[in-house]
């Protein structure tokens, strides 16, 4: 008797939701009227359940694509307590830099070099055809260091106007060092050499 009173029970619970439930069209469909009455209904349902899944997976891959937006609020003060500047940047190496040794020495390391690796840009391409490369020798390949350096910002270009306690102040006057965290940014310590030291 339990067995046949399941079912039974089952199908008063799914009924008894149909007749109360507030889904838009959803007691239309399952409940009450003709045939066509809720085909319509179910041809309506389904219609607007696409055009949410259309719009919502058009949402979902903007923000799976990582969207950034900076904001920048410049503050000019009159006098710094430590004059130090940190400017982080994820474009570690600038590319209209770069040479085929370089990408050669270098592509693993940036992720450029790899199996499935298809460029995003065209003039890239190009470069990364090592089909007649013949690499230089292994002592003649330039130190990260070195690459970082030459491929790198330049203190020249970051620097556009610099006043400290009323003086202009230029390049000449600043150093940077390059910190590595877990993340793929560098950080410029530029401060004055003269003043103060950075360990």
């Amino acid at each position: 008797e339990e067995e046949e009173e399941k079912p039974g029970s089952l199908s008063e619970a799914g009924k008894l939701f149909l007749k109360h439930t507030t889904l838009h069209g959803l007691r239309h469909i399952f409940l009450s009227g003709s045939y066509p009455r809720r085909v319509a209904w179910l041809l309506a349902f389904l219609a607007a359940l696409a055009l949410l899944f259309t719009w919502s997976s058009n949402r979902v891959r903007y923000l799976l694509s990582s969207p950034v937006y900076t904001k920048a609020h410049m503050v000019y003060a009159k006098r710094l307590v430590f004059p130090a500047v940190t400017i982080c940047n994820q474009n570690l190496l600038l590319p209209r830099r770069m040479k085929k040794t370089d990408i050669f020495s270098a592509g693993r390391w940036l992720g450029l070099l790899g199996r499935n690796w298809q460029p995003p840009w065209s003039p890239l391409s190009r470069i990364l055809d090592f089909n007649h490369f013949l690499p230089p020798p292994r002592e003649s390949q330039p130190s990260m260091r070195q690459l970082l350096d030459r491929l790198g910002h330049q203190l020249e270009e970051m620097l556009l106007y610099c006043r400290y306690q009323g003086e202009l102040c230029g390049p000449p006057l600043y150093c940077w060092y390059f910190l590595f965290s877990l993340f793929p940014i560098d950080r410029y310590f530029i401060h004055l050499q003269e003043k103060f030291t950075l360990m």
